[in-house]
């Protein structure tokens, strides 16, 4: 199926900002229920998302990834896709509705034990894990025709449902009302796959094949592993050993963290766009300067943010999610500070997907979840909340060295080690700086003077260390001076030429 290039690049750019916009939300949403449910209510919330999406997950069973690479192979008169959507769907149902029934019944052997409060709360999850399912279903469904702009209207559709529904029913019922705002999320194309499904199509063995299966289940289980254990697994640790007060904790330093990684997930797949053109070309001259060039301009971005966020966390956190969360200070500065080294990771993966080797990045995500495993084991039971923090920390840095030592053994790629130890030095003076702001004074103002510290000090460091090259400032010129508004781009351009002198 032909789609006009300009089409493509407005949903492309309709997607990125609705996925901007649902990230808002859901930020915005944690927000609301941290200060209207404190941190065991909002700690409540955040195990239910996890359930619920970690259910889905399971339910899966890889099929959504199925109809997204096979899409565009599908092309005979729509009808091998028609019979493939309902092939696909007929065992989607039959694997939801066997969790769902799970689910129920665990709801409903909580009300036989007298705990009603609780059995709607898992009522309301397993609702909730419905609504997450068939939305994730569903959007694979659309994606694989095409359908981008879609999907889009409905995820900005239910961003804008999420924060009032959010905000009233955790204001009326608690932590199962705040639930009903994140169902309502994810309900808008959920409601769309019944117009995906053609009547007349009639579901096949021969339209899923042994290739697409195989295919399907290793899909599976990499993001079985990915959300089960190395996503949220943290929250089955604190609420088995501490409490749900310290899930609302965790969840609240993971929001500000996982929300930075989450930008940079969504910036990072245009910096990387051309590594399996150049591979396929096998250019390797090519290859290693844009794996390098990627590599430091996203450490650029992302160090002073994770580095100089970590410092100003004792104002920072409180000020965004109240007092009561003062005690996640500790273990939000830390997730903060690695977070760079999980936003960066996807870049060593990105070139070795490129270079058709899947079954190494399992073996990665195999280490590193049960390296998960048994330092959460070990470090939650004896330094709690911060030991859940100190276990992420390690485990995102031993992925990052894992993906980087892997991209070099099987693709000959190395990481610019030089330019990172010195971007590490700029991003600890940036720190440094706005550190003294934080010291000297408290709250809105800490942060006012602190920030703009921060960020003239890494600029000066940037100038100085040779950060950026003139070459690298030509670039980024050339992409993307484009296409910044016309009269911001003489102050852009000379804010290159002062970061990068000839």
């Amino acid at each position: 199926m032909s789609v006009p290039v300009s089409n493509l690049l407005k949903s492309s750019l309709i997607s990125l900002a609705a996925t901007f916009i649902s990230l808002a939300a859901g930020f915005a949403s944690s927000i609301i229920a941290a200060r209207l449910l404190g941190p065991a209510g909002s700690g409540k919330v955040a195990y239910a998302l996890w359930v619920a999406t970690s259910a889905a997950a399971l339910a899966d069973m890889g099929l959504p990834q199925i109809l997204l690479r096979n899409a565009s192979g599908v092309t005979d008169n729509g009808n091998a896709w028609k019979a493939l959507v309902r092939t696909a769907l007929h065992s989607f149902l039959i694997s939801v509705s066997m969790i769902g029934v799970a689910i129920l019944l665990f709801a409903a052997i909580t009300y036989a034990h007298r705990d009603a409060s609780h059995a709607w709360f898992w009522l309301i999850t397993g609702l909730l894990f419905l609504s997450y399912a068939f939305h994730v279903f569903s959007t694979a469904v659309a994606r694989g025709r095409n359908r981008f702009g879609q999907t889009a209207r409905t995820t900005l559709l239910g961003g804008a449902l999420q924060v009032p529904l959010v905000f009233a029913g955790a204001w009326l019922l608690g932590p199962t009302g705040a639930l009903i705002g994140y169902i309502a999320r994810y309900l808008p194309q959920a409601l769309k796959l019944r117009g995906y499904i053609d009547p007349a199509a009639r579901s096949s063995r021969e339209a899923l094949s042994p290739e697409m299966l195989r295919y399907g289940r290793y899909i599976w289980f990499s993001d079985l592993i990915e959300i089960l254990v190395l996503s949220r697994i943290e929250f089955l640790f604190l609420g088995a050993f501490l409490s749900p007060t310290s899930i609302g904790y965790f969840a609240a330093g993971l929001g500000l963290a996982g929300l930075i990684e989450q930008i940079m997930l969504q910036i990072s797949p245009a910096l990387v766009v051309n590594f399996t053109a150049a591979h396929a070309k096998g250019d390797r001259q090519s290859l290693e300067a844009s794996y390098r060039r990627v590599i430091r301009t996203v450490a650029l971005i992302m160090l002073p943010i994770s580095m100089g966020g970590a410092i100003i966390m004792p104002e920072l956190l409180p000020l965004i999610f109240g007092d009561a969360f003062e005690p996640a200070v500790p273990a939000a500065a830390t997730l903060l500070a690695f977070v760079w080294l999980a936003g960066m990771s996807v870049i060593p993966w990105g070139i070795i997907s490129a270079s058709g080797r899947s079954a190494t990045l399992l073996r990665v995500q195999i280490t590193s979840a049960a390296a998960t495993i048994v330092l959460l084991s070990i470090l939650v039971p004896s330094f709690g909340l911060e030991g859940a923090a100190l276990a992420r920390a390690a485990i995102v840095t031993l992925t990052f060295v894992l993906l980087g030592w892997m991209a070099w053994k099987y693709v000959r790629v190395a990481l610019p080690v030089t330019a990172l130890a010195k971007t590490v030095l700029a991003a600890t003076l940036c720190a440094g700086a706005a550190s003294l702001g934080v010291y000297i004074l408290d709250g809105l103002p800490a942060l006012l003077s602190a920030i703009p510290a921060g960020a003239i000090t890494y600029m000066l460091a940037i100038r100085f260390l040779r950060l950026i090259t003139p070459e690298d400032a030509q670039i980024l010129m050339a992409t993307a001076g484009g296409k910044l508004p016309r009269a911001s781009r003489p102050f852009v351009g000379r804010l290159l030429d002062f970061l990068a002198p000839g």
